[in-house]
C-alpha cells in the first residue's frame, strides 16, 4: 500500500490529508472522493478540463504510483 498528501496530487496546497491505495487505480479513486467531499471546487474545476488533460494525469500518476512513499 501506497500514501500521498492530498496536496501533492493535486489538491489545494494547504489540504495534508493523507491519502492510501494498494493500486494507483485505488488511490485514484480514494482522492476523487476524498475531493468531492472536501473540495467540490477543486473536483468540479477538474471535470472541467478536458479528456486529454485528465487522461495524461492518470497515466504519469499510475507510471510514478511505485515510487509514491509505503503507507
Amino acid at each position: 500500500m501506497k500514501q500521498i498528501k492530498c496536496s501533492e496530487m493535486g489538491g489545494p496546497a494547504t489540504c495534508n490529508v493523507i491519502l492510501t491505495g494498494s493500486t494507483a487505480q485505488e488511490m485514484i479513486g480514494n482522492g476523487w472522493k476524498h475531493l468531492q467531499e472536501a473540495h467540490p471546487e477543486g473536483a468540479k474545476n477538474i471535470m472541467s478540463n478536458p479528456k486529454e488533460v485528465n487522461d495524461k494525469w492518470m497515466a504519469d500518476f499510475s507510471a510514478n504510483f511505485e515510487s509514491l512513499q509505503d503507507a
